[in-house]
């Protein structure tokens, strides 16, 4: 009772805020549509798209991988940062951000500049030699009614595409939407059978990548802080059993590296402006994957 009581006043101080971004309904129970309404529109929309199928060209190439740069109007230097390195380096390559693209309301408008940085493409198939990047949305994107814009930018958070090297298959990616920290029924159906079709097509791995993390290190996030128990235990069973690699994730702002069952559980460090000693990763796929981790310029 006393912690309610002592929460009161800030909750007060906060909502009066001229520069109020704080939803409160939101941190308790979704806002907006839920994880099987997200999913239904997603695949929706790349259905009518077709299947995204990139040659690299080679059989080695490297992945730039960012999350949670909570940008807004003024602050979105590390991701600017982010996008003007990954423009910069060499063929071939492509990017991932996990989510939290923005902060809080009314950012979403200026997510499309920062991201258009070099006439990169987002979650579609390029055109060959051209900058592409996927992306999967956080809580923060949805917590403030934001879906619906998200959407209108990025089209899809449920989604795969694979890697090649002509007609010769490198590598899947599964993008999962995990943004209130749970990933639904009727993705969860989807995944088993997406997993249990590709997992037998001669793949050298498969990666998945999502916004919240399986393994929970503190409580600092809510009812998003991780996914329940039971989604866990049959989320991380059904990796195992289709021989995923790699699972790679952001949400907490601190790096994490856990192995379950044979399955490598990376959390990545943010790209927000406003925490020091952050970082974000280049993976260089080849027959293994090296992973290099490089820090945002200091403020």
């Amino acid at each position: 009772m006393k912690k309610i009581i002592y929460l009161l006043p800030l909750l007060l101080l906060v909502s009066c805020s001229k520069d109020f971004t704080l939803d409160i309904a939101g941190m308790f129970s979704p806002q907006g549509p839920v994880v099987n309404t997200r999913f239904e529109q997603s695949i929706a929309y790349n259905d009518s798209v077709g299947e995204i199928h990139l040659d690299m060209g080679s059989d080695t190439y490297s992945i730039y991988v960012c999350t949670d740069s909570h940008i807004t109007k003024k602050t979105h230097k590390n991701l600017d940062y982010f996008m003007a390195q990954y423009n910069a380096a060499a063929q071939p390559k492509l990017a991932l951000h996990l989510g939290d693209l923005i902060d809080a309301q009314e950012n979403m408008p200026c997510a499309d500049s920062v991201l258009s940085i070099g006439g990169v493409v987002v979650n579609k198939q390029p055109a060959p030699s051209q900058p592409a990047l996927f992306t999967t949305t956080g809580n923060h994107d949805i917590y403030f009614y934001q879906w619906k814009e998200w959407r209108s930018y990025f089209h899809t958070s449920t989604y795969w595409f694979d890697t090649r090297n002509g007609s010769k298959k490198l590598d899947l990616f599964i993008c999962l939407d995990s943004a209130e920290g749970e990933i639904g029924t009727k993705q969860m159906k989807w995944l088993k059978n997406l997993l249990e079709e590709k997992s037998k097509e001669g793949y050298r791995r498969i990666i998945v990548f999502t916004h919240t993390h399986l393994w929970k290190l503190d409580s600092s996030q809510g009812h998003t802080s991780n996914m329940a128990l039971e989604a866990t235990y049959e989320l991380s069973y059904l990796l195992a059993q289709n021989h995923v690699e790699s699972v790679w994730s952001g949400h907490q702002h601190a790096r994490q590296l856990v192995n379950y069952k044979g399955v490598e559980y990376r959390v990545l460090n943010a790209t927000k402006d406003q925490e020091q000693g952050q970082s974000y990763m280049i993976a260089d796929m080849g027959e293994t994957i090296e992973y290099r981790y490089i820090n945002y310029p200091k403020k």
